[in-house]
């Protein structure tokens, strides 16, 4: 409700600072120049750059005025910006002769508001308030469905140029993280409640490499207002090193090494403290038609006084046909990452995801890696320019039979003792991305997860549907 309300408070100021319903609006316009900039609203609002619309020539758009607010001094502005996104969803787990049938209906709500204020080309502060709502029935609400009010990110930035080409950019404070692999640390954008950090980070380099250093403590979220403090239960730190045009020219090569320090993780061989370190390597790009996505994860530590060591692979490869009608791209994903063998022992094989996305389980985004083997043969399809539909097909099964199935935050879902077979489901569905204009989008999935013999003695043994749609607005 408060991005609302600023929308509503900024509206006709914008009209007016843009000409509307004054006098100013009967000057006539500067030219255009021939080419203009990008405007992308990006995933994370602070890696935006509207410092061209200092230029009044490039300004076209209504929410333009706001984008950048000159302050008086050379290079100091404010830009302002938000989103509004609105999801329905909705679970129904079928039931049986003796089980009647399980129904979830719910309405997420997010509103983010962000300010950006540039003093000067070395220094920023970047603010950004956060609001996730739910409306509905949902039996089993997770932490990231509500947060009243919370400041998802503030940090302070310092920005300076060594050499022709390098950079250094430091920013202290609240802020999002996608250190190394985003599969590791993410945002995690598909959540009402977005994920931050409190902490520093350290970016040097140039457009074609560069090297990250970072070290933060997790957001605890919380339900109220204005109440979320660091998780001083949860520590991380890492470096990664980024290189463009490696192996080849429409490549990337990345690597990094991740520590975390957990004073509580939940396994299936029980809940004690736990040190991992993480080291990885990412490759992706494309050649002609063909793209991939490459990762390869090694983890080694201590877990509950006991030694813990893990791996996981994830592959994506596809491969698009450019001329024929709605460009299909097919692709396939694989991804598999250990489980621990014998709960019994004092040694733990469990994969730890750190902080993920929920890109692993599809559109449904319940199922986490640990443990977890899948296959996903996937087609998109392009029925109009910014019209996106995709069909996928997911199977997946436990890699250790010995140990249970994990969601997206480590939680123990489903434990080993529910039965001895390595295949948990697969799960058909079908998602479509509508771009309406820069400022609109809308999205929509609808899947059905068919249960394998894993789960056939528990409350899922029939399956699942799940739907969901979202309709967002961003300026």
């Amino acid at each position: 409700m408060i991005l609302v309300v600023c929308i509503l408070l900024l509206q006709p100021w914008a009209a007016a600072l843009n000409g509307r319903g004054s006098s100013a609006g009967t000057q006539p316009s500067p030219a255009k120049p021939a080419a203009s900039p990008a405007r992308i609203y990006l995933t994370d609002r602070a890696d935006e750059d509207w410092s061209f619309l200092k230029d009044r020539a490039y300004r076209s758009d209504f929410w333009d005025p706001i984008k950048y607010i000159a302050l008086g001094r050379e290079n100091w502005y404010l830009t302002l910006g938000g989103e509004v996104r609105m999801r329905p969803e909705g679970f129904r787990i079928r039931g049986d002769e003796t089980t009647p049938a399980t129904r979830d209906n719910y309405l997420l709500q997010r509103y983010l508001f962000s300010a950006d204020l540039h003093m000067g080309k070395r220094f920023r502060f970047f603010s950004e308030l956060q609001s996730g709502l739910i409306s509905g029935k949902l039996r089993s609400p997770r932490p990231t469905d509500k947060n009243l009010a919370e400041i998802h990110q503030g940090f302070v930035e310092f920005r300076t140029p060594l050499g022709e080409r390098r950079n250094l950019m430091v920013r202290v404070g609240r802020q999002e993280l996608a250190i190394g692999s985003s599969r590791l640390i993410s945002a995690a954008q598909g959540l009402n409640v977005k994920r931050s950090f409190d902490g520093a980070t350290v970016h040097y380099g140039s457009q074609d490499w560069r090297v990250e250093l970072g070290a933060a403590k997790l957001v605890k979220l919380r339900p109220g207002a204005f109440d979320d403090p660091p998780d001083h239960e949860q520590s991380f730190w890492g470096v990664a090193f980024f290189r463009r045009g490696v192996p080849f020219k429409t490549a990337s090569l990345s690597a990094y090494y991740l520590g975390l320090d957990r004073r509580v993780s939940v396994y299936q061989q029980g809940i004690g403290p736990e040190r991992r370190h993480t080291i990885g390597g990412k490759m992706s790009g494309g050649r002609g038609n063909f793209d991939f996505n490459y990762d390869a994860i090694f983890q080694w530590g201590r877990f509950r006084g006991g030694d813990a060591s893990a791996w996981a692979v994830s592959t994506e490869s596809g491969y698009r046909f450019p001329k024929r009608r709605f460009r299909p791209r097919l692709s396939l994903r694989f991804n598999t990452a250990t489980g621990d063998k014998d709960r019994t022992d004092n040694r733990l094989e469990s994969f730890n995801p750190l902080f993920p996305g929920t890109s692993y389980s599809g559109t449904v985004g319940l199922l986490g890696p640990t443990n977890m083997t899948d296959v996903t043969p996937a087609l998109q399809l392009f029925l109009r320019r910014s019209l996106l539909v995709a069909v996928e097909c997911p199977s997946y099964f436990r890699s250790s039979r010995g140990d249970g199935v994990y969601g997206i935050d480590l939680r123990l879902l489903i434990p080993a003792t529910a039965g001895t077979a390595r295949y948990v489901g697969t799960n058909p569905g079908v998602s479509v991305g509508w771009l309406v204009t820069r400022h609109i989008s809308v999205g929509g999935a609808i899947t059905r997860f068919l249960s394998g013999p894993f789960l056939e003695r528990t409350f899922v043994a029939n399956g699942f549907g799940f739907y969901s749609a979202s309709v967002s607005y961003r300026f």
